[in-house]
């Protein structure tokens, strides 16, 4: 009987030194995104300001969105900050641990034809992070309408390629545009 409780006694200890809780300290909590300033400066130095802000997160009230007016054959620089639902700044996180963010812009509606997007800041292994960008608006003839939508990616660390998407999305936001001629 000896036997049996010593061996039932050293299989208990296994088992619990086995499944104790990770050591580590993860300080990897993602806030949600509610806040997206997108700034854009002209090279006449013009400066435009659209926000995109859901504070109560994801699935509760509407977003609330501002409209770009940009204006043809122009070129910006732009900035974006993002702002967690708890008022906390996120852009410099990402910045810090770029390697396992990027942004990815893309234009939607009538407006794709006339605005081209250029990432200009990189991680610290050169990979596109997409904080701050250069756009470039051609001429139109009329009031071009539609929207920019900005996805920011999470990677896991040096994973990311600066081409692919991750699987992983941290925000999915739309802003409506309209160039003017």
């Amino acid at each position: 009987m000896r036997l049996f409780s010593a061996v039932t006694l050293v299989a208990l200890l296994f088992f619990v030194i086995g499944c104790e809780k990770d050591p580590h300290t993860h300080d990897d909590t993602h806030k949600v995104p509610g806040t997206f300033i997108l700034t854009l400066t002209s090279t006449q130095g013009d400066k435009l300001v659209a926000r995109w802000r859901d504070f109560d997160g994801p699935g509760g009230s509407p977003p609330i969105v501002d409209t770009l007016t940009l204006r043809a054959s122009t070129t910006y620089s732009g900035l974006l900050n993002i702002i967690a639902t708890d008022g906390d700044s996120l852009t410099n996180t990402i910045r810090t641990q770029g390697t396992e963010h990027q942004l990815f812009y893309s234009v939607e509606g009538s407006a794709e034809s006339v605005i081209a997007i250029t990432i200009r800041d990189r991680d610290s292994r050169g990979m596109p992070l997409g904080l701050e960008t250069q756009w470039t608006v051609s001429a139109v003839q009329a009031p071009t309408p539609g929207a920019v939508r900005i996805k920011l990616y999470h990677y896991e660390p040096n994973k990311k390629d600066g081409q692919t998407p991750s699987p992983e999305t941290d925000a999915d936001i739309s802003i409506p545009l309209i160039v003017q001629p």
